[in-house]
């Protein structure tokens, strides 16, 4: 089942919440958005706006599953509907 448009945004804006949870992952491997930009092959901008709920890109959040992240922070729209 594909998700709509207010859905996406709203699972965005809950990961917004958590943020600094996220960040912390990065903390714990010792990466700033840039470098994990730069190891991802994407923009630094990508990281921030994926982060912050803007954007939901895949490889961002699949390399914070694989370092540690809750879903529940991930918020992902790939296993929302799961």
């Amino acid at each position: 089942m594909s998700l709509t448009f207010a859905q996406r945004m709203a699972l965005g804006a809950e990961r917004a919440k958590y943020r600094r949870r996220l960040q912390e992952v990065l903390d714990g491997q010792g990466l700033s958005g840039a470098a994990l930009a730069r190891k991802l092959g994407v923009s630094s901008e990508a990281i921030y706006r994926t982060l912050s709920g803007k954007i939901h890109s895949p490889k961002v959040l699949d390399w914070l599953r694989e370092h540690g992240a809750a879903e529940e922070y991930l918020c992902d729209p790939r296993t929302a509907d799961r």
